[in-house]
Formats: C-alpha cells, structure tokens, sequence
C-alpha cells in the first residue's frame, strides 16, 4: 500500500513497484482519509507512508495499521527532515524511515525485508 499526497510521485513508485516480479502495489491512497478506507477494502503486508499529509500527519496512521493487522510492515518514506516529525513515526511504530532521495533499490530492499516480517530489530539471521 501507497500513501503519499504527491500524485506523480505515488504513481512512479507504483510503476517501480510493479515492475518487481514480487511486489503488487495493492492500494494507493494520497490522504489519511483514503488511507483509511484503502486500507479497509484490501490486504497489505507492507504500507509505504508519507508524514506530511493534507488532511494530517502519516504517523497518526501507523497505530491504526498495526490495530487491523499487527504484522504489517511499515516503511516511513518522507522528504520530511523535521526529528520531531521523524521521532513521532518511529514512536507510533514505524519500523524503517528512509527519505525520499534514498536509491530506488534500497527502498525495495527495504519493502521485500518488511513484506517478509522482517525490521531493522527484528529481522531474522
């Protein structure tokens, strides 16, 4: 799942995504009220998520992912350089925070890690 408010960069990372034989883009959304209903209608292992949001902050939205399936990866990708903001994801349990400049290989690298329930702390050797 998908959920970044900047349509072309939702759709790239979507075209990235798909062309993984791996990897399906299940649900894209570009506001937490999207996300919200998104997520109710489709399952996801994995959920890339944007902080800065129009209708809130992508951490809000970290808890509500982990009440409906506390197995889901999730992956902060945000062009946010604000530790305030970055602090409050990883509280809410964002389990990896890449910026949005990170290369395109680590941040599938980082979504196949996630998508097989592995984290930075919790993967497996």
């Amino acid at each position: 799942m998908l959920v970044e408010d900047h349509p072309d960069f939702r759709f790239l990372m979507a075209a990235l995504l798909d062309q993984e034989a791996d990897l399906e883009v299940v649900a894209q959304a570009g506001s937490l009220a999207e996300a919200r209903s998104q997520a109710a209608a489709v399952g996801h292992d994995v959920a890339v998520l944007d902080l800065e949001l129009p209708d809130g902050n992508g951490a809000e939205f970290i808890g509500e992912l982990r009440d409906a399936n506390d197995g889901v990866g999730v992956l902060v990708l945000s062009a946010s350089l604000d530790l305030g903001n970055l602090r409050r994801a990883t509280e809410a349990g964002a389990d990896e925070i890449l910026d949005k400049l990170t290369p395109s290989e680590e941040v599938v690298e980082a979504i196949r890690r996630l998508g097989a329930g592995g984290t930075p702390d919790r993967q497996e050797e």
